[in-house]
């Protein structure tokens, strides 16, 4: 999947991620659901936006 396809799949992802997060918010669930929900949501941008797996490649310096 080439970089923009993928990020606009998780732009989507997150949006559709935060709409279920907000009404859940405002129903009567159990905290921990919006926990998990933003905890998920905190991995894909740690993953797809901030590039936290290249941390650990050993592979230093250079850009795609």
């Amino acid at each position: 999947m080439n970089p923009l396809k993928r990020g606009v799949f998780v732009f989507i992802a997150l949006l559709v991620l935060t709409a279920i997060e907000y009404f859940l918010g405002i129903s009567q669930v159990p905290q921990i659901l919006l926990w998990v929900i933003a905890i998920v949501k905190a991995l894909l941008v740690l993953q797809f936006f901030m590039h936290f797996n290249r941390l650990f490649d050993g592979d230093e310096g250079g850009h795609e």
